[in-house]
């Protein structure tokens, strides 16, 4: 069971991630609170070939003024959609964000997006693009020194 855990802790950090790249390289414009998300014809095309399992999400957010509270329950919707009792258990899917793992995983997400905004900005990664740069940072000496400190009994606390 703990393996099918990870596995969706994995697949469900994905699909925040993609929503986070939908958000940091398509904003149109910025209405109140909410942000207006316009991706090309050619990114969603890219998407659906090599990610088709998020290929509705991009495709929900595409003309769609996104807030908080839309992110979110895209988000949930499209996790419970693709995966909540098809490629697990049910229920499962929804466990996963309860998890130290997927709070953790995200919490150095964001980590990786604040430390390297900059260099984002300057140049378009496609998705793969993005997961391939965040993997090679999480896989540094550095970052894993870091990890390994902030997992130590009694560290938890930071994450949350």
């Amino acid at each position: 069971m703990a393996s099918t855990l990870n596995h969706a802790v994995a697949d469900v950090a994905e699909v925040m991630k993609f929503e986070n790249w939908l958000r940091f390289y398509f904003i149109e414009a910025e209405e109140g609170e909410a942000l207006r998300i316009g991706i090309p014809a050619d990114t969603l095309a890219d998407v659906e070939q090599k990610f088709p399992h998020l290929f509705e999400l991009a495709k929900r957010y595409d003309g769609s003024l996104i807030d908080y509270q839309r992110s979110c329950t895209e988000v949930c919707a499209h996790v419970a959609t693709i995966y909540d009792g098809t490629k697990y258990p049910p229920g499962l899917v929804d466990k996963t964000f309860d998890t130290k793992e997927l709070k953790l995983e995200m919490y150095l997400f964001g980590l990786w997006m604040q430390g390297h905004e900059s260099v984002l900005d300057e140049e378009y990664m496609d998705f793969g693009e993005w997961m391939t740069a965040f993997e090679s940072w999480k896989g540094s000496d550095e970052v894993k020194d870091y990890l390994s400190r902030l997992t130590d009994v009694g560290s938890q606390d930071a994450v949350q």
